[in-house]
């Protein structure tokens, strides 16, 4: 099996995410085999904004719904050739799946990583109907970072009107193991919240734009939160206090937490077509249909590397 001819970033961060970069790669380059899909498909002039869109091999006759995901990689790593792995369950709900990349810190701060989702998000609506994807049914996601950008799409209607497009043009939002509040107060040097600041914002520079937690209210994107019951602490730290945020603001927000899963495993497993994610997420692009409400919609997984 051929490998993707991708260029060198820095090192990745935690190291042991190495490992599941090597996975990732290798699951959607597998992913490639029995799908249908469109590859690098600018919509900027930087090499980075790009997206790939995954198709079934066979079209039905009426459009399809959308989902588009962006990577993790703390905001500085990730390809949009990492979440191919994705395609071949989504695919097969039927709908339409589309991996998106954005330019990476600390090369490019904040908003330059959130414009560049919105950009994709823009060219999507515009152009999805060509490849049968019906842009009155686009859903966002994203796992870490890339579910923290969308999210921040998803609560921005601001942002959308500002771009061109409907303020309702996201149908959902599915968030995997995100990090909604990215205001910290005097961070440890060493931590990981001062590495996230040192290198997605500019020396103080306010980082309440691009919190998703901050801009909750009068929200009316439907949610799913989903993070691993072994997440890193942050993760599910964030995940609780933004279900609570949308909560208390009467958003329509639904809790899976993923039992036994850690930050990778968040990834890695939502793949298989029976995972809680993948058929929660179906269930809601296909049927119209969304997940219980909140601690009755636990998965009761064990963990497994896949």
């Amino acid at each position: 099996m051929r490998a993707y001819d991708l260029p060198p970033q820095a090192p990745i961060f935690p190291p042991e995410a190495a490992d599941y970069e090597r996975r990732t790669l290798a699951l959607s380059l597998e992913a490639e085999q029995e799908r249908d899909v469109v590859r690098d498909i600018a919509y900027g002039a930087d090499y980075y904004q790009r997206i790939d869109i995954w198709r079934p091999r066979q079209l039905p006759v009426d459009r399809l719904p959308v989902l588009m995901f962006a990577h993790g990689g703390a905001w500085t790593n990730g390809y949009k050739e990492w979440m191919g792995l994705l395609a071949p369950a989504v695919t097969r709900f039927p709908a339409i799946y589309i991996s998106v990349s954005h330019r990476l810190a600390p090369q490019y701060k904040f908003p330059a990583p959130f414009e560049d989702c919105l950009a994709a998000l823009t060219w999507t609506h515009g152009h999805i109907a060509d490849y049968g994807g019906d842009p009155r049914r686009i859903f966002v996601g994203g796992h870490s970072s890339g579910g923290h950008l969308y999210a921040l799409c998803a609560l921005r209607p601001d942002a959308l009107l500002a771009a061109g497009m409907p303020a309702q043009v996201i149908r959902a939002c599915f968030p995997v193991s995100a990090r909604f509040n990215l205001v910290f107060d005097n961070p440890q040097p060493g931590s990981l919240e001062h590495r996230h600041q040192s290198m997605l914002f500019d020396p103080g520079q306010d980082a309440m734009p691009a919190s998703p937690y901050h801009h909750v209210a009068g929200s009316d994107v439907p949610f799913l939160v989903t993070w691993g019951s072994r997440d890193l602490p942050s993760i599910i730290d964030n995940g609780k206090r933004m279900v609570s945020a949308m909560e208390r603001h009467d958003c329509f927000v639904r809790r899976l937490v993923l039992e036994n899963y850690d930050h990778f495993d968040a990834a890695l497993k939502i793949r298989e077509p029976e995972s809680p994610w993948m058929a929660a997420v179906r269930k809601w692009m296909v049927d119209g249909v969304a997940p219980p409400k909140d601690q009755d919609f636990k998965s009761a997984g064990g963990t497994h590397r896949g």
